[in-house]
């Protein structure tokens, strides 16, 4: 399965992207595979990541890190722009839409205007999807 890019916080280390799973003002835990190798690493675990499976992260020093880098994925589907935020493990991306309850029906999304809207969209669904990213430290 192709990756779609997602919406995320991504802490660059050793010339690599990596997500943020959480932080504290001197480390960040960065979502690791398995099989991946963090030399400055000082501790390691793993959190469910949905649908019964769990991720791996890794602890590392602030320090250690090349920067921070955020980066916001937005999708077009029938004229309409859609958040990209998370890839599903049977390859649907989960979006947010924030707008009028006449596009959120059209799309088949779930929510409210208050709240925003949600929904399920396979890759080839998306007219056209564009990448942000903006340099934090």
């Amino acid at each position: 399965m192709e990756q779609t890019p997602v919406s995320a916080a991504l802490a660059e280390y050793r010339g690599k992207q990596f997500p943020i799973v959480f932080s504290d003002t001197d480390w960040v835990a960065l979502g690791i595979d398995r099989d991946t190798e963090i030399p400055d690493a000082f501790a390691f675990g793993d959190y469910p990541s949905g649908s019964g499976r769990r991720q791996k992260w890794a602890k590392v020093p602030r320090t250690s890190l090349d920067g921070i880098v955020h980066r916001r994925v937005r999708g077009t589907i029938r004229g309409h722009r859609l958040t990209l935020q998370k890839q599903l493990p049977d390859g649907r991306i989960s979006v947010d839409f924030i707008g009028p309850p006449a596009v959120a029906r059209e799309l088949g999304l779930d929510g409210d205007q208050y709240m925003g809207w949600t929904g399920l969209f396979n890759p080839e669904d998306f007219d056209s999807i564009e990448v942000e990213e903006t340099r934090r430290g």
